[in-house]
Parts: C-alpha cells; sequence; structure tokens
C-alpha cells in the first residue's frame, strides 16, 4: 500500500552508534547489527511512514575526539567525511537489501543561523511522501555563531519535529534498554522499564553517577534530551535492542515492547 498523505504521523529511528558499530574501534561495522536493520526495517516498510537517523559510532566520535583541536575548518571537512561515509555504508547495504532509502545529508538540510536553525526539508518530506524512506545522522553543521556545532541524531529529530508530525522515536540500541549504570560494566545492572514524570529526577540522578561521556554526550545526557523531546512533543520515546527484531517491530509499529525502556512525559 504506498503512503502518500502528508499528514499521517512518522515514526522516527535512530541506529545508535554502538549498536551499529564496534564503538572502541575506529571505522568498525557490526554488518550482524546491520542484517537486523534490515529485518526490522523490512518488517515494517509500507506499515507506517518513517525517518531514520544513524548515530556516529566508531566513525564521528574518533575523528571529532582526534580533530577538535585542529583548526575548526580542518574538524568540519574531517567530520563530514567520516559521518559521510558510515551513513553510505549503511544507506548502500540497506538499498543492496531491497529497502528505498535515501541519505538526506543532515549540514546540507540543517544550518546553524543566529537566531537558531534553519531548515531546509521540502526534499525529505517529498521522500517521505512518496514511500521512500530518508536517512539523517548526527553530524558537525555549519554555525554562524561557533563556526562549527556538533549536533547528535536526537538533536537532528528535535529540528525535524518542528516541521514533521511525530508519532513516536524508537532508539535502537545494544542493549535492551537505559539501565540503572552501564550493563556492559556493571553487575547488578538493572532495566528501567518506564522513565515519566513521577522518576526522571531520580534516574537522572543516577545515570549522571554511573555513565560514561562520548562526544554527544552520555547515555544521562540522551535520557534528559528524549525526556525532554517526550515532554516537548507529547510522544513516547521507545529504547530497545536492535538485536530483538521481534520487540523493535512491535514498538516502531505499534508503540509496545516486551522489554525495553519508555520515555513518556507527556
Amino acid at each position: 500500500m504506498s503512503i502518500n498523505r502528508d499528514h499521517d504521523n512518522v515514526v522516527f529511528v535512530k541506529l545508535g552508534g554502538s549498536f551499529i558499530t564496534y564503538k572502541d574501534k575506529p571505522y568498525s561495522i557490526n554488518y550482524a547489527a546491520l542484517k537486523k536493520t534490515v529485518d526490522i526495517l523490512s518488517s515494517v516498510y509500507g506499515k507506517t511512514r518513517l525517518l531514520l537517523g544513524n548515530g556516529g559510532g566508531s566513525f564521528a566520535h574518533f575523528v571529532v575526539e582526534k580533530y577538535k583541536m585542529y583548526d575548526e575548518k580542518i574538524l568540519l571537512v574531517n567530520c563530514h567525511r567520516a559521518t559521510r561515509l558510515l551513513n553510505s555504508i549503511i544507506v548502500d547495504y540497506l538499498l543492496d537489501h531491497g529497502l528505498l532509502v535515501s541519505t538526506m545529508q543532515t549540514s546540507a538540510i540543517i544550518y546553524g543561523g543566529k537566531r537558531g536553525f534553519v531548515s531546509f526539508i521540502k526534499p525529505l518530506k517529498y521522500l517521505l511522501r512518496n514511500n521512500i524512506i530518508p536517512s539523517i545522522y548526527g553530524e558537525c553543521i555549519i554555525d554562524e555563531n561557533q563556526a562549527v556545532r556538533i549536533v547528535s541524531t536526537e538533536e537532528v529529530f528535535s529540528i525535524l519535529a518542528e516541521h514533521i508530525k511525530v508519532s513516536r522515536i524508537v532508539l535502537l540500541t545494544d542493549v535492551e534498554g537505559v539501565f540503572t549504570c552501564d550493563p556492559k560494566r556493571c553487575e547488578d545492572a538493572e532495566l528501567i522499564p518506564r522513565i515519566d514524570r513521577n522518576n526522571i529526577d531520580t534516574v537522572l540522578s543516577r545515570l549522571k553517577e554511573t555513565m560514561y561521556m562520548d562526544e554527544t554526550g552520555s547515555i544521562y545526557g540522551k535520557v534528559k534530551y528524549m525526556a525532554s523531546l517526550s515532554k516537548k512533543l507529547r510522544i513516547p520515546v521507545f529504547i530497545v535492542s536492535g538485536h530483538d527484531v521481534e520487540n523493535a517491530v512491535n514498538a516502531i509499529l505499534y508503540g509496545k515492547v516486551l522489554r525495553g525502556t519508555v520515555i513518556d512525559m507527556s
């Protein structure tokens, strides 16, 4: 069934950098995760409209760390090269497996003006109307106030949500959701199934003490940002494992999960 109604809600889906790459090994791709992504997207394609995003993983974070002390122009172009490379690998893989996906270079459609972000998203809306999955990503963008600005995929989602009606956001990660501490480093990590107005302060306090940072913020920063976006848009955000295909599909299509974390500040 073709989907081409402008007023239909869109589901934003993010492929986490730690899911799609091996973050401790520069320029590494997790092809098993890419295969899971194909399985997930193939199961939901044509049943809802999707906007796909991917984190920087072992591509962007490595480059930003390497070049952040250099001239800003050097940082900008090398950041562009790394993020573009990762996205092209992902999109090419999805295309080769029968999915209609097309890259929308983030820094070409979002610009940091003196009074805030300026967006040109008519091409992106065209793709959505014609049942093609636009693929955006966290990137270094040009900013009039600070020359180069690093925007996470979550921040890009927030900017685009000002122009696109979103029904829910689904973050696919390499773990099953948000835990009380890093489940890869902490033996007593417990899954937090729901984050809402009643427990957000307690959760953030715990995460701030236990989680490590990357170039776009720790899980603490991501949860805080997603909670704010959930409140602003009055939509739920689901954080689930990308390795659990059935669970991810249910989150995207129905907004229901058997195991994962739901952030709902509405």
